[in-house]
Parts: C-alpha cells; sequence; structure tokens
C-alpha cells in the first residue's frame, strides 16, 4: 500500500486537540452534545483543519484527511442548516476534492448527486414502512395449525421485504458508482464494485453501512503504470466515501478522529454522536473495522499494519488464508467467502467467487478447523441462553447482539460447514434441506427464526430512522419497573419472540455438544419444556400461569419427566416474580416431595422456597433452608465463577434475613461476604454482580445506620452509591443512597449537608414519578418532611 506515511504538523495537531479540548466542555457527562451551535463551529473549524493538512499529506494519508474534513463539514451543516457559511465550505471543498483528485469532470456536483441518491433511500424507506405493516403480528393464543399457517405467511412476506431492500439498495450503489465513473473519466481497467456483509447475504437494511471490496482485472498489476490504476479508484473511492458522507448520515465517529481519543482521560466517556441519524454510510475507521477500499490507513500500536481492498482478483484472494495480520476485530478472510456483484465487469466477479470456492476446496481440512474455531467463539459471544439472562438487570438491550446475530451467524455456519455459498439464510437453509442436512420442520422453525429477527431488526430501525440497535430505556427510576422485555416484544409479539428464543436456543445447544460435524443431522422440535422456559427468561410470568392452567390438565401427575418438573419450577418462579409468594411455596414444596433426581433442580427450589420463607417474614426457617442449599450445592458440577455467584447469592439472602431478625451485625458480616463473592465472579456469567455488590455497600450502611455508626454508613452509602453511578443502577437505588446519607447526617446534626442529599433524592424522584402521583408518593412525602425537619432544625 502505497504512501502511508503522514507529515507531522504538531502545530496542526495542537490545534484540532485544542478544538477537542474545548467540545468537551459542550459535552455532557456521557459524551453527548449540550448546543449544537456551538459543537457546530467546533466541526466547521476542524474539518477546514483537515482539508488545509490534506495538502501536506502524502497519497493515502492525503485521502483520509479529506473525508474526515468531509464528515466534519457535513457534521457542521446538519446542526445548522440555516448557515450559509458552513455551507460554502462545503460546497468548495467537493469542488477542491474533484480538481485534487484529477477528476475529468471538474464542474460535478457532488451535493446534488447526494440529494439524488437521499431520495432514492428515502423512496426505499418508504417503501419498507408500507411492506412491513402488512406483515401481521401473531397472537399469543391461537392454535397451532393457525401458527402454522401464520408463521409460512410471515417467512414468504419476509423474504420478499428483504429481497426488496436488497434491490433498491443496489441500485443507490450502482447510480453512485456510475456518477463516480462518469467524474473520474474512463477507468483503465475492467473492474467490479463487490457488496459483503448483510448486502451479500440479503438481510441489508434501509440504514445498514455499504460494506465492498473494488476488484481489478488480472494482469492490472502488471501494466507499467499500475500505481496509476490504483491512484484512479483510490480516488473514486474517496469521491464515492464522500457522496455518501453528503447523505448526512455518517456519525463523527466512524471516520476516527483521534484527537476525540487523545484528550479524553481513562474513565472518561468519549465524544458519542447522539445527534447524527446513522443510516447509510461507509464501513467505518475505528481499527475494529475498516472494510471500505482504502482499507485500514493507519496502524496503532496493537495491530501495526494496513490492508487496502482494492486489489486484482488474485491478489484479492491471497487474503483467504492470511490471519495473523488481518485480525482487525473481524477476519477478512470470512467476509469475503460470501459477496455479491453490485457494478461493474460481471466476469471479474465471477473469476472471483470461482477463486473462492477452489481455494475453499483446495483448504478443506484447515478451512473446516477455522470454521469449528468461529463457530466456538460465537457460541460463547452470543450465548443466547446467557445474553437473556443478563436482561434481568439491564435497562437496554442491543436487538443486532441478541435477535439477528444469535440466528443469522450460526445459520451461515451451517452453509459454509457443508460447502453451501448461497448468499441469504434463507437460501442455506432451504439448500440444507434438500441435502437432507435438515428435515422439513428444522426448516421451517429456521427459516421463521430468520423472518423474525429481520424483522425485528427492520422493526426497531425503522421506528428510529436510524441504525440504532437498542431498544429499552436509558434510565430506570426502579429495577423493578424494567421495561426492556415489554419493549421487546412490542416489535413482533409475545408468541414470536418465545418462539425465536426457544429455536435459537436449540440450536446453539446442539452445535455446542456436537463435537463432528462432518456428518451432522440436525433435528429441532419445540417441546412445551421449551416454551416455557423461554417465557421464565422473559419473564412473561402472566403468560406462564396462564398456559400451566390449561397444560396441567393434559398432564398426568403421577409419570413426571425431568423436563415435567422443570415447568413446575418456571410456575413457581412466576408466582414468586408476581409477588404471590404463598401459591410458590405450594408449588415448592409439592416439588420438595417428589423424588428429583437432577441436583440443579433440587438446588433451584431449595434456593426458591428459602427466598419465599424470606418475603412471608419466615426468616429462620429460610435460614435454615440456606444450610440445607449450601449442603446440596456440594453435588452440583460447578464452575468456579458459578460457585461464587451461588454462595453471593445465599448470603445476600442470610443478610436479608439477619436484618429481618434484628441481628444487625449478622447482616452486615453476611452482606460484607455477599461482596467478596460477586467480585469473584466472572463479568460474563452474572452481567449483574456489580450492581448487587452496590446493593451489599449500601445494606451495610443502613445496617451500620441501625446501630449508630454513621460515619462508616456514610462510607458505605457513598461506595454504594459511586457503584450505582458506574454500573448503570437505577434512580431510585441512587435515591436511596442518597436517603440513607441524608439520615446519617441528620443524626450527626449536619443540617446543611444533610438538606442537599434530601433535595436531590426529592429533585430525581420528581423527574421519574408523574406529577399526578407525586402527592400520594410514600418515598417524595417522607423526604419533604426531612427536609423540613432539618430546616426546623436549622
Amino acid at each position: 500500500m502505497a504512501g502511508s506515511s503522514h507529515v507531522v504538523d504538531s502545530s496542526w495537531e495542537q490545534q484540532l486537540n485544542k478544538m477537542a479540548e474545548q467540545l468537551k466542555t459542550f459535552l455532557d457527562k456521557n459524551g453527548k452534545e449540550k448546543s449544537l451551535k456551538k459543537s457546530a463551529s467546533i466541526f466547521h473549524q476542524m474539518g477546514l483543519l483537515y482539508e488545509e493538512q490534506s495538502k501536506q499529506d502524502e497519497s493515502i494519508t492525503k485521502k483520509l484527511s479529506l473525508i474526515r474534513s468531509a464528515a466534519l463539514l457535513n457534521a457542521a451543516v446538519t446542526r445548522q442548516p440555516g448557515n450559509e457559511q458552513f455551507k460554502q465550505s462545503l460546497k468548495d471543498f467537493c469542488s477542491d476534492l474533484l480538481k485534487t483528485a484529477g477528476a475529468k469532470i471538474l464542474d460535478a456536483d457532488l451535493l446534488k448527486i447526494a440529494q439524488e441518491d437521499k431520495e432514492m433511500a428515502e423512496n426505499m424507506r418508504k417503501e419498507t414502512n408500507e411492506s412491513l405493516q402488512q406483515i401481521k403480528t401473531i397472537p399469543y393464543d391461537v392454535t397451532i395449525d393457525e401458527q402454522k399457517v401464520l408463521e409460512a405467511e410471515k417467512i414468504a412476506n419476509t423474504k420478499t421485504i428483504q429481497a426488496q431492500i436488497t434491490e433498491n439498495y443496489k441500485n443507490m450503489m450502482k447510480f453512485v458508482s456510475n456518477e463516480c465513473e462518469k467524474i473520474m473519466g474512463n477507468p483503465p481497467c475492467k473492474y467490479s464494485i463487490t457488496g459483503m456483509g448483510s448486502l451479500a447475504r440479503y438481510e441489508i437494511t434501509p440504514y445498514s453501512d455499504f460494506e465492498h471490496i473494488i476488484l481489478l482485472e488480472e494482469g492490472a498489476q502488471e501494466k507499467d503504470n499500475y500505481l496509476q490504476v490504483l491512484e484512479y479508484f483510490r480516488w473514486f473511492s474517496v469521491i464515492f466515501q464522500t457522496i455518501i458522507i453528503n447523505l448526512q448520515e455518517t456519525i463523527i465517529p466512524s471516520v476516527a478522529i483521534p484527537s476525540f481519543k487523545h484528550v479524553t482521560k481513562p474513565g472518561e466517556k468519549e465524544f458519542f454522536d447522539a445527534f447524527t441519524k446513522r443510516g447509510i454510510s461507509f464501513d467505518g475507521l475505528m481499527p475494529h473495522a475498516c472494510k471500505p477500499p482504502l482499507g485500514r490507513i493507519e496502524k496503532t500500536k496493537k495491530k501495526p499494519w494496513t490492508t487496502e481492498l482494492i486489489k486484482p482478483v488474485n491478489e484479492m484472494l491471497t487474503y483467504l488464508d492470511k490471519d495473523e495480520d488481518l485480525k482487525n476485530g473481524y477476519r477478512i478472510s470470512d467476509v469475503l467467502m460470501n459477496t455479491c456483484q453490485v457494478y461493474g465487469d460481471e466476469q471479474i466477479y465471477q473469476q472471483f467467487t470461482e477463486g473462492v470456492r477452489n481455494a475453499l476446496q483446495s483448504d478443506q481440512p484447515s478451512h473446516h478447523e477455522r470454521l469449528m474455531q468461529q463457530l466456538n467463539e460465537d457460541l460463547t459471544n452470543f450465548d443466547a441462553f446467557k445474553s437473556l439472562s443478563a436482561l434481568n438487570v439491564d435497562s437496554k438491550c442491543n436487538i443486532k447482539r441478541l435477535v439477528y446475530r444469535t440466528s443469522t451467524l450460526f445459520i451461515s455456519a451451517l452453509g459454509r460447514l457443508n460447502s453451501i455459498h448461497d448468499g441469504s439464510s434463507f437460501a442455506i437453509i432451504h439448500q440444507l434441506n434438500n441435502n437432507n442436512i435438515i428435515d422439513d420442520e428444522t426448516a421451517h422453525l429456521l427459516s421463521y427464526a430468520i423472518a423474525v429477527s429481520c424483522q425485528v431488526r427492520l422493526k426497531v430501525y425503522m421506528e428510529k430512522e436510524s441504525q440504532d440497535d437498542y431498544v429499552g430505556e436509558e434510565q430506570l427510576y426502579d429495577v423493578f419497573d424494567n421495561k426492556v422485555f415489554a419493549n421487546l416484544m412490542d416489535t413482533v409479539g409475545e408468541r414470536s419472540m418465545v418462539d425465536y428464543f426457544a429455536i435459537v436456543h436449540n440450536l446453539q445447544d446442539v452445535l455446542r455438544n456436537e463435537d463432528d460435524l462432518s456428518n451432522f443431522r440436525l433435528n429441532i422440535t419445540l417441546t412445551p419444556f421449551d416454551k416455557f422456559r423461554m417465557l421464565y427468561l422473559l419473564q412473561l410470568n402472566v403468560c406462564i400461569i396462564s398456559d400451566w392452567e390449561s397444560y396441567s390438565q393434559e398432564q398426568p401427575t403421577n409419570t413426571l419427566s425431568e423436563d415435567e418438573l422443570w415447568i413446575r419450577y418456571y410456575v413457581a418462579n412466576a408466582y414468586y416474580r408476581m409477588h404471590k409468594h404463598k401459591d410458590s411455596l405450594l408449588m415448592l414444596e409439592w416439588l420438595e416431595e417428589r423424588d428429583i433426581e437432577d441436583p440443579e433442580l433440587k438446588v433451584a427450589v431449595m434456593n426458591n422456597k428459602a427466598s419465599c420463607l424470606y418475603m412471608l417474614d419466615r426468616f429462620q426457617e429460610a435460614l435454615q433452608f440456606i444450610g440445607r442449599v449450601k449442603s446440596e450445592s456440594l453435588n452440583l458440577n460447578l464452575s468456579d465463577s458459578d460457585k461464587y455467584s451461588l454462595r453471593g447469592e445465599l448470603a445476600y439472602v442470610s443478610a436479608v434475613c439477619q436484618y429481618g431478625l434484628k441481628e444487625y451485625q449478622l447482616a452486615i458480616d453476611q452482606s460484607v461476604e455477599a461482596s467478596k463473592y460477586y467480585a469473584r465472579v466472572d463479568q460474563r456469567d452474572v452481567p449483574g454482580k456489580e450492581k448487587i455488590r452496590a446493593n451489599c455497600f449500601y445494606h451495610i450502611g443502613l445496617r451500620l445506620y441501625d446501630l449508630g455508626d454513621y460515619d462508616a454508613a456514610i462510607n458505605e452509602a457513598n461506595k454504594s452509591l459511586q457503584h450505582y453511578e458506574q454500573h448503570n443502577g437505577s434512580v431510585n437505588d441512587k435515591c436511596n443512597c442518597y436517603s440513607l446519607l441524608g439520615r446519617c447526617h441528620l443524626e450527626r446534626d449536619d443540617y446543611d449537608e444533610a438538606i442537599q442529599y434530601f433535595q436531590t433524592e426529592l429533585d430525581l424522584r420528581l423527574q421519574f414519578v408523574p406529577s399526578e402521583k407525586q402527592d400520594s408518593d410514600e418515598k417524595i412525602q417522607v423526604v419533604r418532611s426531612e427536609i423540613q425537619i432539618c430546616h426546623e432544625n436549622l
């Protein structure tokens, strides 16, 4: 890759760093802009600086500086669309770029081309919205036959929608490619613009990145003017990227401005472009991305290499067996295996795909080994069961990680393991079925899972008008008001979500437990146990009880399988979550009378029974059961992390029981023990472990307050508050800490400080409690009373 050195102008870098420092003063604690007018001025100045510096840069870094300039100038315009100076700067930049690139048409209007492409995007989005409205939500209580019909309709409709989006998206990119070719003049050789990622899989959205490479005809590298050939397509790519940036849907962090990271201190949030609606753009220039044709331009300390994705066919094929120098957070070999033709010479694209097939066949053993390694990594990183469990403590969920990748990654893996190179997940499933690797029922279930995953992602993006993967709330008033599950269900309905996770969990479970996938036959069915388990994980407690009432009438109770016993445990847990502790206890006691062989279930039943007894104020009995759980847990084959998690949970419940018995010192000791155990738990096993530790610190503070040790109580309350702040504790959790701090200072006659803490608590509660409920809210009444007491004492 020629010309990768950078002419360093320290004064220029100092100016950029100074501007980034100034921008920090306009950001909130989460790195979001507080004043668009002020930040727009900063972006405009930085954009002009990057354009000016590009004149000093050498070949490749010149192009990088211009791309960053385009992004920053567009950011300024979008934040102040009425600012004529900003608009003129952007217009001048586009004109100067064409001169720098040596374009044949110097008066081409890159802003007008972008506007035409934007109109195509808006039409695509309108069509997608209308099509999505036609997909019916499957009611929860339909019959099995009705459900199958509705599922088949959803699969067919989703296939049609994804095909429409893919075709529209390709047409947009063909239009821009054609314009770039006109602007740059006749190409020096034949070439193909080749799409990758979700575009090649027919799973693109109207807000997705354009991941692509530029393939050159074989033999181009032997020409005397090969450097000029490369320069033509590099400038082609810069102009293309500038047009896409002019759509004004490229977030600033995607062009990786070094100054923003340079001025950020450890623990601080970096600048986050929350204003720009993230939509159609190029793949980002961050170290873990870098899949545009210009590739990876800048080296980092940990990844000191560059890549370029403008190459003749055979040179591009060499990336298929490279590894160590291409791990940017993904493997280029993986993304090159599934591509599609977008624009240019079809024959060049066919030569490349033929080369990919030949390379994979000649390297079958090591290729299979790499695929298995990747599959095992994905099974760990995208474990549906653990991800759902984590949502119990998270206020938001990433639907791309939770819903989309938990299915599509593994369908893709099955395709590659069986040498199926069809692009879409639906096509892979169809071919697996034709090859008798999966049966008809499994093909239907997997196709349905893909349809649900695509629909969820499309609906979330279309509703937000942005490639925003999160559903839920950033800050919750109370952990018990967790809306993330409800928001998740709203996308496609309860029935589809339950079945989706039941299908993908079974798929992942089979893949995880299969040692040899070379002669693999996959058959999936959904049992009542599968569905009850997913209802339990999705916290659909009302559905569990409703389904149980009809299901239990059909099942004999004298011969119960292990799955049937687990179903009853889920029912008991649903009663517990619904605060029907007596009903839960009855079911748990019924289970205790059965001969439970599964040690995990036996411990779960006893553990829940201890919690029920505690909730019913039967503290001494609860403590006795905790002792039994400790004894029984020795029979479990647990990892160290799981052992610490269980012991931490038992210590935590013990602490609460000791408090109920007014044994304050014992309660403190148990809370300290719980905190120590959770500190040793792996974050992946218990994502909410730090919030639990914050709870422990808070309860230690409460007990110290009860014992009259106010200084020590203040220390624990501050420790708890700091933990909640760092780990997204709920507003109510933080308010409880402020309340405890206020009460401690009140007892010490520090009335001014007490008022500050109480007022902070009151202000937070008033933000989240509706105005019509504030006068009747017990906690608001209490804090107002405490503020009044402080004023009276003053």
